[in-house]
């Protein structure tokens, strides 16, 4: 399975970007092709799903049962934690900083997985400064380090 690949990532992502089709039958089509695109695709996909527009109607049951579907792709060391921190965000939880933190390191080995990446950002949360200080560090040293090279 191809990493990423950033043009052919773009132009599959551009249609659905804040417009994913959550009540229609071409649902589950995109997701077979995000897996096919690519696995940033594949999570550009499951961050659709997880953090619809706000002035989205979709139910949350939907939206798990389309992160089922999603969870149905290729194996790969990052779906099934990833996966934990979208069903966060669709159910108004949170990972502790430090999970959140650990996770997004666990993800950073995987070179540009920058919607994996901003999954884990956003279902982690603290309300402490250091604590959101070391979120805001962690997911700009590995975006850093990713375009350092070249990715």
């Amino acid at each position: 399975m191809i990493l990423h690949d950033a043009e052919t990532d773009k132009a599959f992502t551009a249609p659905i970007d804040c417009k994913f089709p959550y009540d229609d039958p071409s649902a589950s089509k995109i997701i077979s092709q995000g897996w096919q695109v690519s696995l940033n695709a594949a999570f550009c996909v499951l961050h659709e799903l997880c953090r619809p527009p706000r002035d989205s109607a979709v139910h949350k049951e939907r939206l798990r049962e389309l992160v089922s579907a999603w969870a149905e792709g290729p194996d790969h060391p990052l779906k099934a934690p990833v996966v934990g921190a979208a069903n966060a965000l669709i159910n108004g939880t949170s990972l502790e900083w430090r999970e959140g933190v650990e996770l997004m390191r666990r993800v950073g080995e995987f070179d540009g997985q920058r919607a994996a990446l901003a999954i884990v950002y956003f279902a982690s949360y603290c309300e402490a400064a250091d604590g959101d200080e070391a979120l805001t560090r962690t997911d700009a040293e590995i975006r850093r380090r990713w375009e350092a090279s070249g990715v």
